[in-house]
């Protein structure tokens, strides 16, 4: 009777044996100094959210606490991570470049894939810009260009914005101011323009000159016989095409470009 009983419960516990299901290796992965050669939790975690690298406990590592709370729950994972794979959740191969792989997170085509997507070749070499060149500016007509010809630069009685303008005073004998500009290469200014009545222009060829009034002369000018300078006489119009006359006078006249 007691032989029978002992092979009963061999038998039983034989068959629950069999019936075990194994979910891995319940050997230790190394001695315990090595540590466990495994990934936390939070290792795991860290490296699908963020990219952190994957490392492995080199050396048992001594609780520094009591149980508690030191992990984030497996739906907290799951949440965070399913967040972030929805970023992408419609990116396709179609939305790759042809040739590149990558992880896909579309339901059904779950996992790394090959992109499709055409695209224009790349030029084999960075092309030459040929700059426009820009335009010379053409300097604006004044002082600076006037003396540069050999002008004096002052004031013509008339109305702004024609107040200034270059003089230039002719050899000696019969010059009209057509003649005196065209000289220059310039051009005759039009109006009635005047020395004043201190013969600030003339002056400043002859400073030493006496100012008088012309009684009829189309132009102001110099006059050499007696060393005066004349401006002249508002009732008289200035001419472009008609000097003064005589074989004493240096004419002044206004020109323009």
């Amino acid at each position: 009777m007691r032989t029978t009983l002992v092979v009963a419960v061999s038998v039983i516990f034989a068959v629950n044996l069999s019936r075990m299901a194994f979910a891995g290796s319940i050997d230790s992965s190394g001695a315990p100094s090595s540590g466990s050669g495994m990934y936390t939790l939070q290792n795991l975690y860290d490296y699908l959210t963020n990219g952190a690298a994957l490392t492995v406990q080199t050396s048992f590592q001594e609780p520094t606490s009591g149980p508690g709370s030191t992990m984030k729950t497996t739906r907290q994972i799951g949440d965070d991570i399913k967040s972030l794979f929805d970023l992408c959740a419609t990116t396709t191969a179609e939305n790759v470049e042809s040739g590149k792989p990558f992880f896909c997170t579309v339901p059904g085509i779950w996992g790394v894939q090959t992109g499709t997507l055409s695209t224009l070749p790349r030029p084999t070499a960075t092309p030459t810009l040929t700059p426009t060149p820009s335009p010379t500016p053409t300097p604006t007509w004044g002082a600076v260009q006037c003396v540069a010809l050999g002008g004096k630069w002052g004031a013509t009685q008339l109305a702004s914005p024609d107040d200034y303008g270059c003089w230039f005073m002719s050899p000696q004998g019969r010059w009209n101011c057509n003649e005196v500009c065209s000289d220059k290469e310039l051009q005759c200014k039009s109006g009635d323009w005047n020395d004043d009545a201190s013969c600030s222009m003339c002056r400043q060829w002859y400073p030493t000159a006496e100012c008088v009034i012309h009684s009829s002369g189309y132009m102001p000018e110099y006059y050499s016989g007696a060393n005066r300078c004349h401006y002249r006489n508002a009732s008289v119009s200035h001419d472009p095409v008609t000097s003064n006359g005589g074989g004493n006078e240096y004419e002044l006249s206004v020109c323009v470009p």
